[in-house]
């Protein structure tokens, strides 16, 4: 395969670049929704949880398909993994 590129795990040869790029872009819009959620209340607040829980599952899904051996791959995981404790702690079921 040529560099840059990474299979997936059905095996599919994707661009890694690519898709690091749409994995930190759903981890910026995790944060956003938790950054939303915690300056509203009520209705916007779940909304926005809500939002983030979603996004939040893509990344992981999206991580788990890079194969995560290299040190981007690690950043990316400790970055989900310190979103996951925020949204436990605004009582989100992840």
């Amino acid at each position: 395969r040529a560099h840059g590129q990474v299979r997936d795990t059905r095996g599919r040869v994707v661009e890694k670049v690519r898709t690091l790029e749409h994995l930190r872009a759903r981890v910026t819009v995790v944060r956003w929704h938790l950054d939303a959620a915690a300056a509203g209340g009520g209705e916007k607040k779940r909304r926005h949880l809500d939002s983030a829980c979603l996004t939040y599952q893509g990344a992981l899904e999206l991580l788990a398909q890079l194969q995560p051996a290299d040190e981007e791959c690690a950043a990316m995981a400790k970055q989900l993994a310190e979103l996951r404790n925020q949204l436990r702690a605004a009582g989100q079921l992840v």
